[in-house]
């Protein structure tokens, strides 16, 4: 499967966070500097804008915002393509390394805080609102995050367990008793992103690969990349593309993307036009 990836754009500063931009049509990234990053699927870059902070996890909305977890600040960030201004987003009570973000279909953010400062939690932003703490039963380091297609639940990585885990979201919204998807044993997990068929698709830290955990809860290693030779330290993926059938990969140890074809759709992602 190493021979499926390719090198996407280059040059970006340490690319942790991606996410796929329907609406531009275009390939989204964040930089430890703070920059956002408009990448077109031919390989182009154009920084949108810069907070000073550090980017990590990105989504998208409807709209074609871009929301950006800036760990440097401690906040969720909104980029607007009308304006082109960064501002905050949500704010409420204070996140500890706000790392992943994923969009409810009612349009709730759900953003993973690994909690470097020694908080870790997962808090909500209802549409147009404010941060509020949702989940706290998930300590080891809460990165990745995906909801799933039916918005039933949360997906979450857990990194320093290190384990992919399925948080039951009510009809109330609150968060219910995470259960265990898979174990990812000597692995450093990072990013998940969902295909149609219900299978989670992760990226390794280290050892640097991507691995997939089937419904059942098995776990099959579709790129196993231990020498770097393809990524560097990957951390996030996403399917991109009109029809979702290719994978951005960032590489937060370099300066560039990749993208490569793993012969599978993603699932649509929820893109609510918020407020």
């Amino acid at each position: 499967m190493k021979d499926r990836f390719v090198g996407l754009a280059e040059g970006l500063n340490h690319p942790e966070g991606v996410a796929w931009d329907p609406v531009g049509g275009r390939v989204v990234a964040g930089g430890e500097g703070g920059e956002l990053y408009a990448v077109s699927l031919e390989g182009d870059v154009e920084e949108l804008g810069s907070t000073g902070g550090s980017m990590l996890g990105l989504a998208v909305d409807g709209l074609g915002r871009i929301y950006a977890c800036d760990a440097g600040g401690g906040e969720v960030v909104r980029w607007d393509p009308v304006t082109r201004a960064v501002a905050p987003y949500g704010r409420g009570v204070d996140l500890d390394t706000p790392n992943a973000m994923a969009f409810g279909p009612d349009g709730t953010l759900y953003v993973t805080c690994s909690g470097e400062e020694g908080d870790p939690a997962i808090v909500h932003i209802p549409p147009g609102g404010k941060a509020e703490r949702w989940c706290d039963a998930l300590p080891e380091y809460p990165n990745g995050c995906a909801v799933t297609p039916s918005g039933d639940a949360l997906l979450v990585i857990e990194s320093h367990r290190p384990a992919l885990w399925r948080v039951p979201i009510s009809s109330e919204g609150s968060a219910g008793e995470p259960a265990l998807l898979a174990a990812l044993p000597e692995t450093d997990p990072d990013g998940i992103a969902l295909d149609v068929d219900g299978n989670v698709y992760a990226t390794l830290y280290r050892p640097d690969g991507i691995v997939r955990v089937g419904p059942d809860g098995s776990v099959h290693s579709v790129v196993a990349d231990p020498l770097a030779s393809v990524f560097d330290a990957p951390t996030n993926l996403a399917f991109v593309g009109p029809d979702l059938d290719r994978v951005v990969v960032a590489n937060v140890g370099d300066r560039f993307l990749s993208i490569g074809d793993l012969g599978v759709r993603g699932a649509p992602l929820h893109r609510p036009e918020v407020p």
